[in-house]
């Protein structure tokens, strides 16, 4: 069974027959470090999981790259505002080490849904832990300081310092390389 088939029954088991009508309306990809996946300005037409790699959702402020969201293996990423609402996204979408996704096309899944509603309440579970997880990050925001934002990132990717470049990680936080040198110096003592 494939990564992406793997991670859908563990949310709900499905038999195989949906399983093969989720299979053909997916792509298995390999793509290197540095892809941008998915540009500002265009129309989502797919969601991703990550088998292997890490990607980073980004936006332009001022003229400055922000980091808004990271996700690693097992998990899903796309540009969800656009994906749902088929108007243009402000995000991108940029993997940041060589990757290996698979790719679902959203306007192929409706049949898929109609067919078989366990796919419909499987694609609302998906949709519940992805708002949980963006839920989590605000909160991050709202309630911790910089080195608490910073540890939890740690434990939700454990080597990301080392797989992404520091000024992504630090944009992600929400605050200056030089700062979180500091914190991540603090750490080690």
């Amino acid at each position: 069974m494939n990564p992406f088939l793997e991670y859908l029954n563990s949310i709900v088991p499905v038999n195989e027959e949906v399983q093969m009508a989720i299979s053909n309306i997916t792509v298995r990809r390999e793509l290197p470090e540095n892809t941008l996946l998915f540009k500002q300005g265009d129309i989502c037409k797919e969601f991703h999981y990550l088998e292997k790699g890490i990607a980073r959702v980004f936006y332009y402020k001022d003229g400055k790259d922000v980091t808004a969201w990271f996700s690693s293996e097992g998990q899903i990423v796309s540009a969800i505002d656009s994906l749902f609402t088929g108007q243009s996204s402000f995000y991108n979408i940029q993997l940041a080490e060589n990757t290996v996704l698979w790719s679902l096309q959203f306007d192929k899944i409706e049949t898929v849904f109609e067919a078989y509603p366990i796919v419909e309440r499987l694609g609302r579970l998906m949709i519940t832990q992805n708002y949980l997880l963006l839920d989590e990050r605000m909160k991050l925001f709202a309630f911790c300081s910089a080195e608490e934002r910073y540890e939890k990132l740690l434990v939700q990717i454990p080597d990301i310092t080392q797989r992404v470049k520091l000024g992504y990680v630090a944009s992600y936080l929400g605050i200056s390389q030089e700062h979180l040198s500091r914190i991540r110096s603090g750490l080690r003592k």
